[in-house]
Formats: C-alpha cells, structure tokens, sequence
C-alpha cells in the first residue's frame, strides 16, 4: 500500500462526505481497500484534521543522553 501524504487523506476523506462517490469508489480510484477510506473517514469525524496530523517529539542530544 502506498503512502498517502495528509492532504491525500483529507482530500479522500471530503470526497466521500460531499457525497459525490461512495467509499468504494475512492478506495478504487486511489488503490486502497474500502477499509481504509472508512477508518480515514472515522478519524475525521472524532478528530477533524487533526486526526492525520503527526505528532513528532524532538528530544536533544543532551535530554536523550540523560535518559
């Protein structure tokens, strides 16, 4: 499976809430499974946009080395 940049996602996601195409279609359209349109589009409801943002932490190299 590809990976799919936070725009993609979102983009997806819309497609399907706008009501223009089922989620079987996007899935088709991007090459995924329906399963994977219906986990995006379930995290986009509980969390919005959020939901496909990455939470990175950055540590120093002190914080790391002290740990």
């Amino acid at each position: 499976m590809a990976k799919f940049s936070i725009e993609q996602k979102i983009q997806a996601v819309e497609r399907y809430i706008n009501g223009h195409e089922s989620m079987n279609e996007i899935a088709k359209d991007i090459g995924v499974t329906r399963r994977v349109i219906s986990d995006w589009v379930r995290l986009y409801q509980e969390n919005g946009r959020e939901a496909f943002l990455k939470s990175y932490t950055n540590y120093s190299a002190e914080f790391k080395m002290n740990v």
